[in-house]
């Protein structure tokens, strides 16, 4: 073999890895979008603080399929706390329009309509965060800067929070 087959050869592993990459980031974008208007029906739940369970349950569930696009292998105990930790890091914003909008629900008509509304837009907003920080988290590790490992750990639970606030940023500025 000369070294212009060996050439030819390497740029086609790059090539085949690249657009698997790629077809993986297209797919997480997929199911995040998919959870996002999931969430947002369920936030909808007229029924104040009813909704905060099934929520996280629905975010658990994206982030295993996000895993499944990657060939990852993580338990939901883990995830779940992985997305408690990520979430709280969103601070006061999001908890505040989510005391709000819980409230607004005890208000019979008008106020469960609207109430509802805000908890539906905030638990959009926040899936979609945590599903596009969650896949950066997962990027990470297939370009080998984080182990898989580590992810259940305090390397990945940083990872996800400096993944999660930059998301953020980003979501309040669209």
């Amino acid at each position: 073999m000369n070294n212009n087959e060996h050439d030819y050869e390497d740029d086609l592993m790059s090539d085949l890895q690249d657009f698997e990459y790629k077809e993986m980031l297209e797919k997480a974008d997929n199911v995040v979008l998919g959870f996002v208007a999931t969430t947002g029906a369920t936030g909808a739940i007229p029924i104040p603080f009813a909704d905060a369970p099934l929520l996280i349950g629905e975010q658990v569930a994206m982030m295993v399929a996000i895993n499944a696009i990657f060939k990852f292998d993580v338990s939901k105990d883990a995830l779940k706390s992985l997305a408690t930790v990520a979430i709280g890091v969103g601070g006061a914003t999001v908890a505040g329009k989510t005391i709000v909008a819980n409230a607004l629900k005890f208000i019979p008509g008008v106020g469960s309509v609207t109430g509802g509304a805000i908890s539906a837009a905030t638990a959009a907003f926040i899936t979609l965060t945590l599903g596009k920080a969650y896949i950066q988290v997962c990027k990470i590790i297939k370009m080998g800067k984080l182990n898989q490992d580590d992810l259940t750990k305090k390397a990945g639970a940083d990872a996800l929070k400096v993944a999660f606030k930059e998301q953020l940023k980003k979501n309040k500025q669209k």
